[in-house]
Order: structure tokens, then sequence, then C-alpha cells
């Protein structure tokens, strides 16, 4: 089975070339070659030990098959047995010679079944460490060819003081590495059937599941506005929170999407209502010239404001034409006295509700690099935001109020923004700067605050709600100072 996933984007994976490459690729078959390696690795740091256990027991064994050898020649007639018999109690036990040693004296039990003409090695098994039987065992297969082996052990079924044995070191050494083999073969079996049983497992708890995982990325890739492709739930408590995550992350995406699409026909739609909206305004504008020549001192006073105001709307309205370019408009930097902004800005932003009260406090001689068009509009936003939500305030008992205030501090200036109203609802405060998110008014598009604030750091400043509660709730502009 093939674990590779299909590529991205629905194309086709290309299929890999041959068994090896296609089984090793997935998941399940290196799981099951690093199973086999690691048991056969465990096997390898440990077969020193079980070979020197095997090599203990061997010539345990071959000690204790001496004693039984010489308890059968003491009970022959005259403790003497034929030289055909002493050679096969010899053979038989893989021996050569048996020697019993006294305190004083030294007796052949059984004399040679072959002629001796290779290297002693002595071993006492009475004083041999673990570490040294593990060294020992080891040593067999790098020794010389040819030696015998002189074990000396303290006999358990004779009264001899002490038991010499001399033996062909060859053949420990066969029986050794046929156990070792036995070894090799039974490590291969378990590593085997482990890596079958992981490769199993695997296949059931983590690679199927996986692969649904992918099929849903793909599918939810094909069609991103259709919503979460729902897959069936895992058995496996990290693949199933992965699962619900993914969910969430493709319903954000998927609403996000949406968004963006309603955004892309809404703005066409602004763009051609702006369009025919511009021209409305500039016919507006010629009579407003025509007002601005009246003898009427009441005309003449208001005219200049409603011209300003056609030509801010003007303004606008191409800008929102520009919006939607690569590059929008770069805002026109520039020192600008606060005060005379502020206070236009205040008396334009309330002209509607004249039983609210407006203060600017604010100094004569403080500046700011700002530019003043975009600073009218923010502030004039922000108190239309707080007279809406003065006057949608029901059971109030005093008198709407939005102040404005501004003052320099560390280089910066910062402008204040405050009213008297029921404040930002808590439940809209984290997402008050996002488009159709953040509004609080029952007319409101959500728009304002995110328009806002992309002015202000487009004038390398910020827009922050600083505090919010009964009270009432307070928006600071910071700009840098002029």
């Amino acid at each position: 089975m093939n674990d590779a996933p299909p590529a991205i984007g629905g194309a086709p994976a290309s299929a890999p070339s041959g068994f090896r490459t296609a089984f090793f690729s997935g998941l399940r078959g290196r799981l099951l070659l690093l199973t086999a390696c690691f048991v056969l690795l465990a096997e390898i740091v440990i077969w020193p030990i079980t070979a020197s256990n095997y090599r203990d027991q061997w010539l345990g064994e071959r000690v204790q098959a001496a004693q039984i050898a010489a308890l059968a020649i003491e009970a022959a007639p005259d403790g003497r047995v034929s030289d055909e018999l002493s050679s096969d109690l010899l053979m038989e036990a893989q021996l050569i010679a048996i020697v019993a040693v006294g305190a004083d004296s030294r007796e052949l039990i059984l004399g040679p079944s072959m002629a001796i003409d290779g290297a002693l090695v002595p071993v006492d098994l009475r004083s041999e460490t673990m570490a040294m039987s593990v060294v020992r065992a080891v040593s067999i297969f790098f020794a010389p060819r040819g030696r015998f082996l002189q074990i000396t052990a303290q006999p358990m079924m004779t009264g001899d003081p002490e038991l010499e044995v001399i033996l062909p070191e060859s053949a420990l050494r066969k029986d050794l590495r046929r156990y070792s083999l036995e070894i090799l073969a039974f490590s291969l079996a378990v590593s085997a059937l482990a890596g079958l049983l992981i490769y199993f497992a695997l296949s059931r708890l983590v690679v199927g599941p996986i692969r649904d995982i992918t099929e849903n990325v793909l599918g939810f890739a094909a069609h991103p506005e259709a919503g979460p492709v729902q897959v069936k739930p895992a058995s496996v408590e990290e693949i199933r929170r992965t699962q619900v995550a993914l969910n969430d992350m493709q319903r954000a995406v998927s609403a996000s999407i949406r968004q963006r699409k309603r955004l892309a026909e809404l703005g066409e739609a602004v763009a051609k209502i702006n369009h025919d909206l511009r021209n409305s305004l500039a016919a507006a504008q010629l009579v407003t010239e025509g007002l601005s020549r009246s003898d009427d001192p009441r005309v003449q006073r208001a005219a200049p404001r409603l011209e300003r105001a056609i030509e801010r709307a003007i303004g606008l309205a191409e800008a929102t034409l520009r919006y939607g370019r690569a590059d929008p408009p770069a805002p026109q930097i520039q020192t600008v006295r606060l005060a005379p902004v502020l206070e236009e800005a205040a008396q334009e932003a309330l002209a509607g509700w004249p039983q609210i009260e407006s203060r600017v406090s604010c100094d004569p001689g403080l500046a700011a690099r700002v530019d003043p068009d975009q600073l009218h509009r923010i502030v004039v936003n922000l108190m239309r935001n707080a007279a809406r939500a003065i006057e949608e305030q029901g059971e109030r008992t005093s008198a709407g109020r939005v102040t404005v205030s501004a003052a320099a501090e560390s280089g910066v200036v910062s402008v204040e923004i405050a009213d008297n109203g029921p404040g930002v609802p808590a439940n809209i405060v984290s997402r008050l700067f996002q488009p159709f998110s953040g509004t609080t008014s029952r007319d409101g598009s959500g728009l304002g605050l995110a328009i806002a604030r992309e002015l202000a750091r487009g004038m390398k400043g910020d827009l922050i709600l600083k505090e919010s509660g009964p009270s009432g709730a307070v928006f600071r502009l910071v700009a840098p100072a002029g």
C-alpha cells in the first residue's frame, strides 16, 4: 500500500518506482523497518550477556559430566574401566581429560582421549566474575584455533577439593556460534512480528485518519467558500483534536472568504454610487459658489462651511474610488495646528445633535504632523459615533456630552475623544476595529472605526479604545508631534 499523500491542488502524486520505494516511503513501512532495526539493535546490545550466560551454562554442564564420569569410574571394579569405555565417556561429554586435585596430590581420573598439542587456557570458575565471563565469551570468536580450556571447579558430587577438566575450545566456539545464530533468527522473527503489529495498528489509528485529514484539506482547498468538509472522528485523542482545530480554522477561513467576497461586491457597488455622487456634489459645489455671493449675512456665514463640507465630500468620494487600487493614496503629512481642525470637526460632527454639548480643549499653539483632512475625518467619525450612542441610550438623566482634548507628551500628540454615553459593549471590544464587526449603532455599517484606525496608522500614529464603562468611552488618537 502506498502511503504517499496526493499532490497539493488535486494533481495526482507521482507513483514511486519499485515496491521497496513505495513500501518504505509511507509512515507504516518506515516504522516497520525501524521497529525491526531497534529490536535487532537491542539484541546486539544484550548479546554479550546472553552469550556469557550460555558459556557459563555450557562449562557447568561439562564439569557436571566430568563428575558423573569420575563417579562411574569409582563404581567400576578395581576403580578402572576399559580404554574403550574411557574414550566413550570422554568423547560423549566432549572432554579430553579429567584430573582430581587433592591437598598434596593430583590424580588422573580419565586420561587424554587425544593429543594435547595446543595452548592451555586456564579458566577458574570459582573466582570468575560476570565481567570476566562476558569478555571471555566474546573473545572466543576472535581467539586463535587449536587452543584447549583447562577448567578448574569445585566438585559437588565427589569429595575431591578441586576438579580439573580439559576440553577443546573449538567445541565451545561451535556451540556458541550455533546459539548466536538461533538468537539472531529469533530476534528477526520477533522484530518482524512486532513491526507487523505496529504496521497494522498505525494503519488503523494514525495513517487512516491522516489520510482523511489530507482529503479534507484538499476538498476544502477546492471549494473553500462551502465551509468545512466533515470527516469521521478519529479514535486517537491527538488526531481528534487536530480534526477539531482544522474544522475551526476552515470555518474561520470560509467566513473570511465569504466576507471578502461581499466586500468586493460592496466595493463595486460603492464605486458606482460614488461615481454618480461625485457628479451630484460637483453640481452642489456650483450652487454653493453662487450662494457665497449672496448679501444675506446668515448665508455668508454658512456658505464657507457648506463649501468646505462639499469639498470634503467630493474628496471622500474620489478617495473611495481610489481605495480599490493596490496602493492606497498616501496621506499628505504636514505640520498642522490642532485647535482649528478640532473645533471645525466638532462643529460639523454634532451639527445634527444640537442637544448634545461639545467641548474642545487644546492649546492654540499645539501642532502635529498629520494630514488635516484625514484628522478631520477621524475626529468627526468618533464624535458622531459618540453622539449616536448617547441618542440611542434610553432613560438618560443627564445631558449628553462629547469632549475633545489634546496634549503633547514624549514627542507625540495625544487626542482623546470622550463621551458620557453607555460605553462600548464588552462583547464587541475585541473586534471593535474589524470591518463590519465593531458597530454599536442600530444603523451603523461597522466600517467607520476600521477606516479611522487605518487613516491614523497611515499617518504613523494609532487609534485605540483607551477605556470604556457605564460612564462612557474614551478613544485615544496618537500622532507625531509637529
